[in-house]
């Protein structure tokens, strides 16, 4: 499995370096607030720059359990949850439920890559899981995403399950075929997985990852945030349970952040403060984790 890694992403550059790129793609007045700062990137310039939320290279994790009713639904930190023990040998689905942007690099609607890689544990052999999806979205909106398969039927082991994800900002004009055929019905359908290695499934991985990285190879196309979500049975204090229900990874460098006072809101289906109902100022994704019935 290629390890995404999240020294790649934006964030981690030199202001110089993200000021450069954002001139070529046109990005002008974001340009002039990274310009002429000096200093290296590793999110430092996250703290400095509020306006451009992809600048944070951290996460934040919160769960929401499956179910909950209300006008605002609690929103538990993930890193304090149970295991359920009964997911063990078992096979779960797992869906990309949101994708919200609060600011990507460049001007007007943004075309964004996501990549999700992960491996599949069937009678002790690993076969790699690799899936990818186009999606646009404006700054401080939702792409229209609600649901969208990722893995189908991913085994779950006595250690649990762990998938990597990030997303790309594409800007090169010459990809606009490539980023079609991660649209196509093939790659909209999710990674379906059978109880036995798949053979068939190689080159399907194969040309995911084919695709995608002659679109990251463009200069004009930036990584722009990668995590890793590993949920296990353990009882750890720095690692997240594997449950049904959702997760939200939040792209953000702060120690100030209480789960306490945000909330989900359905009606609006983003994350919002508590006592004002204002939706929070950062990029995040919500990923469903539920039963996989054949």
């Amino acid at each position: 499995m290629t390890n995404f890694s999240d020294r790649n992403s934006l964030g981690h550059k030199s202001r110089t370096t993200i000021a450069a790129y954002l001139l070529d793609i046109g990005d002008v007045e974001a340009a002039a607030r990274f310009s002429g700062q000096g200093g290296g990137g590793q999110g430092l310039t996250a703290r400095v720059f509020g306006t451009d939320q992809y600048a944070h290279t951290g996460i934040l994790l919160g769960y929401i359990t499956p179910g909950a009713t209300g006008r605002l639904i609690e929103i538990q930190n993930a890193l304090t949850l149970s295991p359920d023990l009964a997911l063990k040998n078992s096979r779960v689905k797992v869906t990309l439920d949101k994708l919200y942007v609060q600011s990507f690099p460049g001007l007007g609607t943004h075309e964004i890559l996501c990549e999700f890689t992960g491996k599949n544990q069937i009678r002790g052999e690993a076969e790699e899981m690799r899936f990818a999806l186009t999606t646009t979205a404006n700054d401080k909106s939702s792409a229209a995403i609600s649901g969208a398969p990722i893995f189908l039927g991913a085994s779950v082991g006595n250690n649990g399950i762990a998938f990597e994800g990030r997303t790309i900002n594409v800007k090169s004009s010459t990809d606009q075929l490539l980023m079609q055929t991660l649209g196509s019905d093939t790659f909209r359908n999710g990674l379906a997985l059978l109880t036995t290695a798949q053979p068939a499934l190689k080159p399907f991985v194969g040309l995911a990852g084919s695709v995608i990285k002659s679109v990251e190879s463009r200069n004009r196309n930036c990584q722009v945030y990668s995590f890793k979500l590993g949920l296990d049975f353990g009882h750890g204090s720095t690692s997240v349970r594997l449950r049904h229900g959702s997760y939200v990874v939040v792209q953000a460098d702060t120690h100030a952040w209480n789960w306490e006072k945000l909330a989900w809101d359905p009606s609006a289906q983003l994350i919002v403060d508590c006592e004002t109902s204002i939706p929070i100022e950062f990029n995040y994704m919500v990923f469903g984790v539920s039963a996989f019935e054949d």
